[in-house]
């Protein structure tokens, strides 16, 4: 399953949900009485009874509310669908549920307000519900203040940094490194997206520039954004798509059209062979550079990607203060 798909669902002269679904996992979260299980109801009692339950959905494709006694059969025969999934769901946090999202061709709708540390889903994705009246919105819970800087509050960091963290030591990494290394600025790698709550915490003496794959930070984003919060003169916390994300979009790849992939990612990318949008670019850059100097290794940066005004063209994508 792939793109954007619009769905509207409604109670007779009642409560009305207007969101947009386009990823495979979507995150619904919120306090007791903020909408979420009034909504996951509305859809269950649309697919038993359809328009006889006083509910109207529309959408272009099916959506179905998963039960907790028979998940398993149910899923087994829904496809290219919107799974709405309630928090009450008693294996929603295990990893056989979280197996049966991974290798689906449909989209997830999870409604819970606990973090999911088995699966990979967007920054960008987790929502809370807004209401006016009668009507219910799905808004993001984490902004992009620019750049790609996510912040819970308003703030601008008023120092240069001393460090930038990466999450893993693989070409990112690499490339932050090399375009670092007679700078005094210090590289460095948490070797895991988890693991750096736990980085930030030992460093808090430190200016810590933090660069991770938005598109699978999902998990980590609420902590490690609180965390910023009360150290936010030390911490700053960037999120692009991908560090793929970032190479395909600073234009260095010259004759590769890739504006239709980057504008609308979800028109391409489709969920039962790719787990997250990091997995789509990852594969997408190293199929479209393949027999150039520009040869994608996820494991090894390439040289061109390096020089100087390359270099510049992605950092400037993500500049801040002395990151750039």
């Amino acid at each position: 399953m792939n793109g954007s798909h619009l769905v509207k669902i409604s109670r007779r002269r009642g409560t009305k949900y207007t969101f947009t679904i386009k990823r495979n996992i979507t995150i619904v979260r919120g306090d007791s009485g903020t909408g979420k299980t009034t909504l996951f109801d509305m859809v269950a009692d649309y697919m038993r009874t359809g328009e006889q339950s006083g509910v109207s959905l529309q959408c272009d494709c099916p959506c179905v509310a998963l039960t907790d006694y028979d998940w398993r059969n149910q899923l087994s025969s829904v496809h290219d669908s919107i799974v709405f999934v309630d928090e009450g769901l008693k294996e929603i946090h295990s990893d056989e549920f979280a197996h049966h999202v991974l290798y689906s061709s449909n989209y997830f709708v999870l409604i819970s307000r606990a973090d999911f540390p088995n699966l990979p889903y967007s920054v960008d994705e987790i929502y809370k519900i807004k209401t006016s009246g009668k009507y219910h919105s799905f808004v993001p819970v984490y902004q992009d203040r620019g750049n790609h800087r996510y912040a819970i509050s308003r703030s601008a960091p008023k120092q240069d940094f001393s460090i930038l963290l990466c999450e893993d030591s693989k070409s990112g990494f690499q490339f932050f490194k090399r375009h670092f290394a007679d700078s005094e600025l210090t590289c460095t790698s948490a070797m895991t997206n988890s693991a750096i709550l736990g980085w930030l915490d030992q460093h808090l003496d430190d200016r810590v520039f933090v660069v991770a794959d938005g598109a699978a930070f999902g998990c980590y984003a609420d902590r490690v954004l609180k965390l910023q919060d009360i150290h936010r003169d030390a911490v700053t916390v960037c999120l692009p798509e991908s560090f793929e994300w970032l190479l395909l979009s600073s234009g260095v790849i010259s004759g590769l059209d890739v504006k239709t992939v980057l504008e609308t990612p979800e028109a391409v990318v489709n969920s039962e062979k790719f787990k997250s949008w990091e997995d789509f670019f990852y594969k997408y850059l190293r199929d479209k550079t393949g027999n150039s100097v520009f040869r994608y290794d996820k494991d090894c940066i390439p040289e061109a990607f390096c020089r100087g005004s390359n270099s510049a063209k992605v950092m400037a994508l993500i500049a801040c203060r002395n990151v750039r």
